[in-house]
């Protein structure tokens, strides 16, 4: 699978760019990359300042200069269109606890039921920024921009996507947006990485 790790947010409610935060001693992009990069073929990063990530093995990208600043389904198409044709594992910079084994499941529903897009629900809230997209749509996510649509909502409205629901108990799709969650998830990390 490719894997496209979107890492340009403002991190408006974070004040900082969560993407280098760390947890464990380790930045969450890195922990990130880590995880699924040996179950990636191409590894992208979407990204407002490129230079910060060029450590990684990865390609590293800056949004399409025609919507550049204007969210994350500017960096969906970003990273479709690099990759061009086959399914893709979007991931946002803010998910600590991702996990290869659910990234791989997504994207084998995706080429089994040759879906559009396969995206996760938890708890009852929708996570398409923890989903799989082929990079075929990478014209109808342009499209959606061109619209002035920004929404990734506005995306799977206009695509064939199946919702993959998550039973059990999972931190795969948790996500922090604000220093209290940044807070939780250290605790969280201490927690599974010192047993």
């Amino acid at each position: 699978m490719n894997t496209i790790i979107l890492a340009g947010g403002k991190s408006s409610r974070m004040g900082e760019n969560k993407a280098l935060m760390k947890i464990g001693g380790i930045r969450v992009i890195d922990r990130i990359a880590a995880e699924l990069g040996p179950e990636s073929d191409k590894m992208i990063v979407v990204a407002n300042d490129p230079a910060v990530y060029e450590h990684m093995d990865a390609v590293i990208l800056e949004d399409e200069p025609a919507f550049k600043g204007q969210g994350p389904l500017v960096g969906i198409y970003t990273g479709l269109k690099e990759v061009g044709e086959g399914p893709c594992l979007i991931v946002a910079c803010d998910m600590p606890f991702v996990s290869a084994g659910l990234g791989c499941e997504l994207v084998s529903i995706l080429k089994r039921n040759d879906r559009d897009a396969v995206v996760p629900i938890h708890e009852g809230r929708m996570h398409p920024l923890l989903a799989a997209y082929d990079a075929r749509v990478s014209d109808i996510v342009k499209e959606t921009l061109e619209d002035e649509k920004r929404s990734v909502r506005a995306l799977l409205d206009r695509i064939d996507v199946e919702y993959f629901t998550i039973k059990e108990e999972t931190l795969d799709v948790w996500n922090m947006n604000t220093m209290e969650e940044y807070i939780h998830a250290e605790k969280l990390a201490e927690g599974r990485e010192g047993k």
